[in-house]
């Protein structure tokens, strides 16, 4: 299995960083290392971190053109996405063709920490 994450800005490659980072940001990246320790390979792409890796993957491009960044993130799994503009849970990432039903896990839009924090 072969994840792509394509993140909107987050303060840190995660989003996990900072006195108080987001906790849907820190699930998110839970259901991450569970992949990787299951042995799925895991990319996670940041628009001005690796532009090119939008650029490179047509549907992706497209809904950035189309909607903006309000469309990330943009999850994929075997090249397919599986969620736009919220990230999936592991129910959605394993089982790809039931993500319509599974619940996603929700993230605070900017860097990446709880209200009030500061990733700096």
């Amino acid at each position: 299995m072969t994840v792509e994450v394509f993140d909107p800005e987050l303060c840190c490659t995660s989003g996990v960083c900072g006195p108080a980072p987001d906790p849907a940001l820190v699930a998110f990246s839970n259901v991450l290392d569970g992949l990787k320790a299951q042995g799925a390979q895991v990319a996670r792409y940041q628009l001005s971190r690796q532009p090119q890796a939008f650029v490179q993957n047509q549907e992706v491009y497209r809904l950035v053109l189309q909607r903006g960044v309000a469309s990330l993130p943009v999850v994929s799994v075997d090249g397919r996405i599986v969620s736009i503009g919220h990230y999936p849970s592991l129910d959605a990432l394993a089982n790809p063709s039931q993500s319509a039903q599974a619940p996603a896990i929700s993230a605070k839009p900017g860097c990446g920490c709880a209200p009030g924090t500061s990733c700096s």
